[in-house]
């Protein structure tokens, strides 16, 4: 009955330090960016019904204009490949990393997301999409730890595969990639773009962030908190065992925390 106490004790324990724990350890979404840092899109390709333009793109170019607290005003400039300006030049939006925000309107997929995200951590708009992998790419000669989001869409009339990449660091989108097949007659048309970062001063003035790819922030505040139930536990256990005699008989355990070969975080105990 005692053990029955004392483990139903540490259940509960654990509920209200996990309750505790996880507000302390929610995601922040910061901006990574400052005025004046500039990202350039090149190497436009497209292929099927509506996105063969895309091979007469020159270039795209997001600017910082002006940063407010999570909100980032862009500057949008480009040209096709003949000089003339691509739709929507000189056109500024204002994006809020923290509400997934265009101008006040919910939007997923775009041009930034929150600095030094993790994998597993959601990107607003809240219940859209999250982070799918932490890895580490090399953009322009820089090695560079990355976020990837992968996004598939299926109706009755087509089928959608998106993938972004974007800078952990400062939350700017890297390169995207899209394959589109329709349902049609006689048989189904396939559709795809792509395009990736040509130039930025964006590398030369942030270090990129350390990958972190198997551990969401809110994993990590469980595993801390399981932890430390546990080990109080252990504490309290060994309190209650009867004291010998002999002091060489007595067991001693020793706690320590350690990263196995996977990067998993384990709790390994030494006598």
């Amino acid at each position: 009955m005692s053990n029955f106490k004392f483990i139903l004790s540490l259940v509960l324990a654990t509920v209200i330090l996990v309750a505790l724990v996880l507000p302390v350890f929610a995601i922040q979404y910061s901006l990574g960016v400052t005025s004046g840092q500039y990202v350039k899109y090149g190497n436009f390709a497209g292929s099927g019904p509506g996105y063969e333009a895309f091979n007469d793109y020159g270039f795209l170019n997001l600017q910082v204009v002006s940063v407010s607290g999570n909100a980032v005003t862009l500057l949008s400039t480009g040209q096709f490949k003949n000089g003339t300006a691509l739709p929507g030049n000189n056109t500024v939006d204002i994006w809020n990393i923290e509400t997934g925000t265009d101008n006040g309107t919910p939007s997923t997929q775009g041009p930034i997301i929150a600095a030094n995200l993790n994998q597993g951590d959601a990107i607003p708009p809240p219940n859209t999409y999250s982070v799918n992998q932490t890895v580490g790419g090399t953009y322009l000669g820089a090695t560079r730890s990355v976020n990837i989001l992968n996004v598939t869409i299926s109706t009755s009339d087509y089928n959608s595969t998106l993938n972004y990449v974007y800078d952990k660091a400062s939350g700017m989108l890297l390169e995207s990639s899209s394959t589109t097949v329709t349902q049609a007659q006689p048989q189904p048309i396939t559709s795809t773009y792509s395009y990736s970062i040509t130039a930025t001063n964006i590398f030369s003035s942030t270090s990129p962030s350390p990958t972190v790819p198997e551990f969401s922030t809110q994993i990590t505040a469980v595993t801390i908190a399981l932890i430390a139930v546990i080990t109080t536990g252990l504490i309290i256990m060994r309190r209650k065992l009867p004291r010998q005699q002999n002091m060489t008989n007595k067991l001693i355990l020793i706690t320590r925390l350690e990263l196995n070969p996977e990067g998993m975080l384990i709790l390994r105990f030494v006598r």
